[in-house]
């Protein structure tokens, strides 16, 4: 089974070939950026800032797009102490009272 990858530039899925090379133009693949110039250097950039390997870049992408199991999204975090409760959308003030 091959693995799709998704470019950090643009959110493209793209196939690479096998090898990781292309033959035709002799350019190494990449896990993170498809093969438009802008895409990469953004991408080389991201994972410059990150801090992070390219194929950890390139799994969070991967997972991010849903090609790695279903999407997951951040838990609700609990409100930070002294922080005021949110109020009853009866308990609003308008101008008619």
């Amino acid at each position: 089974m091959r693995t799709v990858f998704v470019c950090l530039g643009c959110a493209v899925q793209y196939l690479p070939p096998e090898s990781m090379t292309y033959p035709e133009a002799g350019v190494e693949a990449s896990e993170v950026h498809c093969s438009l110039p802008a895409c990469r250097s953004s991408a080389q950039e991201s994972v410059r800032v990150m801090g992070v390997p390219q194929e950890v870049a390139a799994q969070w992408a991967r997972r991010a797009a849903g090609l790695d199991g279903p999407v997951r999204r951040p838990r609700p975090g609990r409100r930070a102490r002294g922080g005021r409760a949110a109020s009853a959308p009866a308990a609003a003030r308008n101008r008619l009272g």
